[in-house]
């Protein structure tokens, strides 16, 4: 018999959202603005995403608004597309025990309109995602789809690197650095096929203090290219891993497909699909899971990057496997 649930229910002053479940994990996504995913749990757990209390049931802002959750983005990262406001009603499209479809407001700084549709497993705890963005503009406009999971600070992100044959002549991988990165910086333990972030570190380091306007000394961000697909943070014996299909084709940020931002606050995994001219009226899309672990210890580094990596993957391809052609796109 399904356990699938689905309930309407008021949330920290939002009216609308919507908490769906299957006995193993739930999620609660928020009606009244983005849309945006606020939580994912096991059940009877604490939430994996880090919110930011103060923005919590606010609505209609002058200004967008970080929130915190999970959230669909646009790249490359540009002012004023990218930080459209999303602060309006959305549209309940499609919903049932265990699924919901919402739909945003047409955001006329990035020509777009965002559409994100969450299902669950009837058994296991894993979510299917589906982000996309269409063009309602009268213009063609070109963008990758970018979706941001903000998790609660002090455990361990990890991301695969592909080595490549060691008797290629071109490079095979790329490890991408921002401005404010600093690779001597305690938090990366970088190896031959795997990189590990770890949030503890940034709380147990100094004291925050600004460096710029807007950026401060805690924060930190790098990229990958991997064609694997997945990133995984593991935090108070859960593990979370988010997987998404990589495609061929052209990219913001050096060619990056997944990167992970951090600071004292929170840290993101985040997946980048492929650029993409969008002519009016077409939709990009990007298609991942998400799955939570419960009861589950990744070997600390000190072990080796070999049993850490190997702990990883075999977690990967025995509970998950690659994504279909489940997204479509229209465009190219």
């Amino acid at each position: 018999m399904s356990t699938l649930t689905i309930e309407r229910e008021a949330f920290h002053g939002w009216d609308e959202t919507y908490r769906i479940g299957n006995g193993v994990i739930e999620v609660r996504v928020v009606a009244d603005v983005g849309p945006r995913v606020v939580e994912l749990r096991r059940a009877g757990g604490a939430n994996l995403f880090h919110l930011r209390s103060a923005e919590l049931g606010g609505r209609n802002e002058p200004r967008w608004r970080f929130r915190g959750g999970w959230r669909l983005w646009i790249a490359p990262e540009r002012r004023p597309e990218t930080y459209a406001l999303d602060n309006a009603p959305c549209t309940v499209l499609a919903s049932a025990p265990g699924m919901v479809r919402i739909g945003g407001p047409p955001q006329p700084e990035a020509s777009i309109r965002k559409t994100i549709g969450l299902m669950l497993d009837a058994v296991h705890p894993r979510v299917e995602v589906v982000s996309e963005i269409t063009n309602v503009g009268d213009a063609p406009v070109r963008y990758a789809v970018w979706t941001l999971a903000v998790l609660r600070p002090g455990g361990r992100a990890f991301v695969p690197l592909e080595t490549g044959p060691v008797d290629a002549l071109d490079s095979t991988r790329s490890l991408i650095l921002w401005s404010y990165t600093r690779m001597a910086d305690p938090r990366y333990r970088v190896g031959d096929g795997l990189v590990e972030i770890d949030s503890g570190a940034v709380l147990r380091g100094p004291a925050r203090r600004e460096l710029a306007p807007g950026r401060t000394s805690d924060e930190s961000k790098i990229g990958v290219d991997t064609t694997a697909g997945w990133a995984a943070y593991a935090l108070d014996g859960t593990v979370f891993v988010s997987r998404a299909r990589v495609d061929a084709g052209a990219r913001a940020d050096a060619g990056a497909t997944i990167e992970i931002y951090s600071s004292r606050e929170f840290i993101e995994l985040e997946h980048l699909g492929v650029l993409q001219t969008l002519a009016p009226g077409e939709t990009a899309a990007l298609a991942e899971e998400w799955w939570v672990f419960g009861e589950t210890a990744v070997p600390a580094w000190e072990a080796g990057e070999d049993v850490v990596r190997g702990f990883l993957e075999r977690l990967v391809e025995r509970e998950t496997k690659p994504l279909g052609t489940r997204a479509r796109s229209n465009a190219g």
